[in-house]
């Protein structure tokens, strides 16, 4: 008897492409067809907090070196990180779709976005050190400790994920007016495609706030990125004023 989950179709056309967050890869084609890259593993709820803590920490310290690296590299290697489809590697090269304020917004979000995560790639690490010494003196029990790293290293994953992946579903939302067509099913995957950045918007919008809690510090600097997001979601609401009442197969 066949087991398997019927498959949503065209969830992947639709999705932001983190699939180790996903909870419908077994129902994905596309994952399928990329399954032997795997999923990543989750924390070992079992295991001694504290050890956890520290593990946590490495985790970070690797990350910030990848981060690093990338950022080292051009931003078209950074936009082909995030896996984009040969449809949205097209649209990016289309002048008329570059030139729109939209786009211009979405890529200046990534450019002060990428300028700000270097600038402070320390936070997190400082951050987890400082939880594991008041865990060691006692300042702070273990169950307290890891909610507060876990919330903020969830923020930086965020802030990182989507500042690459707002300007590039942009681009193929805005394709809608290069390439104008009275195909519903095209017309469909545009709009779908604006109502991810969207999401994306309002996620990155959260991992922010996250941030300001957690370092109001930076307030100043992070309220222009705030208002950077806020101007390209209202745009691009505007713009496509039925993308947040759109329903994405399996996802909304």
């Amino acid at each position: 008897m066949n087991t398997q989950p019927d498959l949503i179709t065209g969830i992947y056309n639709y999705c932001d492409t983190w699939c180790e967050r996903c909870l419908f890869t077994s129902r994905c084609r596309s994952f399928q067809i990329q399954s032997e890259t795997g999923l990543t593993k989750a924390l070992d709820t079992e295991g001694n907090l504290v050890q956890q803590l520290t593990e946590a920490l490495n985790l970070t310290k690797q990350y910030i070196e990848n981060l690093t690296r990338s950022q080292e590299n051009s931003g078209l290697n950074e936009l082909t990180e995030q896996q984009t489809q040969a449809l949205e590697e097209k649209a990016i090269r289309r002048e008329s779709a570059r030139r729109h304020l939209i786009s211009e917004l979405a890529n200046e979000y990534m450019r002060l976005s990428g300028i700000w995560s270097k600038e402070e790639k320390g936070l997190l690490e400082q951050a987890g050190q400082q939880q594991l010494r008041e865990v060691e003196l006692g300042l702070k029990t273990q169950e307290e400790a890891m909610p507060l790293l876990n919330a903020l290293k969830d923020a930086w994953e965020m802030i990182r994920w989507y500042r690459t992946l707002i300007p590039v579903k942009t681009q193929s939302a805005l394709r809608a007016l290069s390439e104008p067509s009275a195909d519903v099913h095209l017309m469909n995957y545009h709009l779908g495609k604006a109502k991810l950045v969207l999401v994306s918007i309002d996620r990155s919008f959260m991992a922010w706030q996250t941030m300001i809690q957690h370092y109001p510090e930076k307030t100043d600097d992070l309220l222009d990125m705030l208002s950077l997001l806020s101007r390209l979601r209202r745009e691009l609401e505007a713009l496509f004023p039925e993308a947040r009442a759109f329903q994405r197969p399996g996802l909304d």
